[in-house]
């Protein structure tokens, strides 16, 4: 999948329609970290990753785990308080070995909502989700 593939067939914020959906842009995805939290956590102002995990384990209150056999290919691994979990995975679309390993994470059963940021993708294992795959355009 290229950029501009992904760019016109991606939801914006205007699109959301679930409500686990909506607390994820309102409360994570949007807000931007100020400077004194970026520089307490040792996170650069252009490293979207890093800032991304800390705003999740900072909403859901999740705490970095171990790769989860469940999770493998995720780069980090995020446990949350109501035992569900979060992975992320760097440059999902960054070379076709990324793709392919990206496609077959979305597609476990455990998972069951990916979020494709196109330079970060998302998946979570919360029982209270049904299965989908949503393309995102706008991030930080």
């Amino acid at each position: 999948m290229n950029r501009l593939h992904h760019f016109l067939f991606a939801k914006t914020q205007y699109n959301i329609q679930s409500p686990f959906m909506y607390d994820l842009y309102e409360n994570v995805l949007a807000p931007k970290l100020d400077k004194p939290t970026m520089a307490r956590m040792g996170i650069g102002r252009r490293d979207r990753y890093g800032q991304l995990r800390y705003k999740l384990a900072d909403h859901y209150g999740a705490t970095e785990t171990g790769a989860e056999p469940t999770l493998d290919g995720a780069d980090t691994v995020l446990a949350t308080r109501n035992d569900g979990l979060i992975g992320m995975v760097r440059q999902p679309h960054g070379n076709r070995s990324s793709e392919e390993q990206w496609s077959r994470l979305v597609k476990e059963h455990e998972v069951t909502l990916s979020v494709d940021l196109y330079d970060i993708g998302l998946v979570f294992t919360s029982k209270r989700l049904s299965k989908q795959h949503i393309l995102f355009r706008e991030f930080l």
